[in-house]
């Protein structure tokens, strides 16, 4: 049985597999995780889990596909384009979609719920939306946000968390289409991403931090200094324990989620790692760079 990346195993950890795309803005690992869709500026790759051969391609926006989300059934996948539009690729039925205008600029981010019944979008137009994802019909505009909107994720119950260069983000209750909370950084928030059992988000930052907050009440549980020059992404491990975010300084750096304390850092890429994600299983760890590849960490 491969073992999981833990506190106790990072030392242990080394590449697996590399793939080169251009300019990669995000992964996604399939449910199963058998496959890792790729986003780039070429559109969407699907990789061989443990080899990262190339097992298929989405491609028909007419920009670079900023970022992606893949259903809880493996069967759909969400993607952002700098074309002003999202679309919901059908896997099943031969890569047809859905797509969804109205944003006026690029749409800079995407998420969908977990019944796959309504999607999420972020726009630099400072809006974030919610659709009715097989219809394609717009539900709910959420304008608030001074800037871009970079990131969206559906958190808990009625609820949706955008990040933007206004320095925030902000968890909305989306059936009032009001604001929770707004979680201040001193610098444009670049990535978001919440705990496997809900109760926590993380977000980072160009001021080079990482923190931590109670998803219902907004309230900060830690913060720490991550990344000199900032800090691009971050992902949970399936178990919640550990928290690995990356950043300008070329580090991708290991946290223990209930407390903060740093527990290891990993080097291999030669630019920052703009996107992170670990395997539904918990054995590896993707890592995409805008050194231009895609790097498969395990032990």
């Amino acid at each position: 049985m491969t073992p999981r990346i833990t506190r106790d195993t990072l030392d242990g950890l080394h590449e697996l597999a590399r793939a080169r795309r251009g300019w990669i803005s995000d992964l996604a690992w399939s449910p199963n995780g058998r496959a890792l869709a790729v986003a780039s500026a070429d559109g969407i790759t699907l990789h061989a889990a443990d080899t990262l051969q190339v097992l298929g391609t989405l491609t028909g926006h007419g920009g670079p596909v900023k970022r992606i989300a893949v259903s809880r059934d493996g069967t759909q996948i969400a993607s952002a384009s700098a074309d002003t539009t999202a679309r919901l690729w059908h896997l099943r039925r031969g890569g047809t979609f859905t797509e969804f205008r109205g944003h006026a600029d690029s749409v800079d981010a995407v998420a969908l719920s977990p019944d796959g019944a309504r999607l999420a979008t972020g726009s630099a137009d400072r809006t974030a939306r919610i659709w009715d994802a097989a219809a394609g019909a717009l539900l709910r505009t959420l304008a608030g946000h001074a800037a871009e909107v970079v990131r969206v994720i559906f958190c808990g119950e009625g609820q949706l968390v955008s990040a933007s260069w206004d320095r925030s983000a902000i968890i909305w209750d989306i059936e009032a289409g009001a604001a929770r909370a707004t979680l201040a950084h001193d610098d444009w928030v670049r990535s978001l991403a919440l705990s496997p059992d809900g109760t926590a988000l993380a977000t980072t930052s160009k001021d080079g931090s990482v923190r931590l907050w109670e998803t219902t009440t907004g309230v900060l549980r830690w913060r720490a200094p991550a990344h000199f020059g900032g800090a691009d992404a971050a992902a949970f491990s399936p178990d919640g324990t550990l928290l690995a975010t990356s950043g300008r300084d070329l580090a991708i750096r290991f946290w223990e989620a209930a407390s903060g304390a740093a527990v290891g850092v990993l080097r291999g890429h030669d630019r920052p790692t703009l996107a992170l994600a670990f395997s539904p299983d918990g054995t590896r760890l993707a890592s995409g760079s805008g050194d231009n590849t895609v790097r498969l960490w395990g032990l």
